[in-house]
């Protein structure tokens, strides 16, 4: 289980690398060619709805690359720490006797 915590946090921040990059980049070129079918400057009153649209693309393009990248590495250190409370236990359990010493013996 521990390892497919692990696992699943690699694809997840792999998947959201490149799903806010894919998004962020096709978001810039559809503003870059609005601006450019347009034929002003970017600060114009033309093509402010245009500029609107892409710092809310840019948020969240963002959005969904930190959130891919926090959630798999939260996946991936609760693998570890899974594994590491197991290698303990398994440390720990040559260590404690099975039955406990008869009451009887114990003065």
């Amino acid at each position: 289980m521990k390892g497919y915590l692990i696992v699943l946090g690699a694809i997840i921040v792999t998947l959201g690398v490149i799903g806010g990059a894919l998004y962020l980049s096709g978001n810039y070129e559809q503003y870059q060619r609005r601006i450019q079918a347009v034929g002003t400057s970017a600060g114009s009153q033309a093509t402010v709805l245009d500029v609107a649209r892409w710092e809310v693309a840019k948020l969240v393009g963002t959005a969904i690359l930190f959130s891919g990248v926090i959630l798999g590495s939260v996946l991936i250190g609760l693998g570890w720490i899974g594994k590491t409370l197991e290698e303990i236990r398994d440390a720990n359990a040559g260590d404690v006797p099975d039955a406990a010493p008869p009451r009887d013996s114990v003065k």
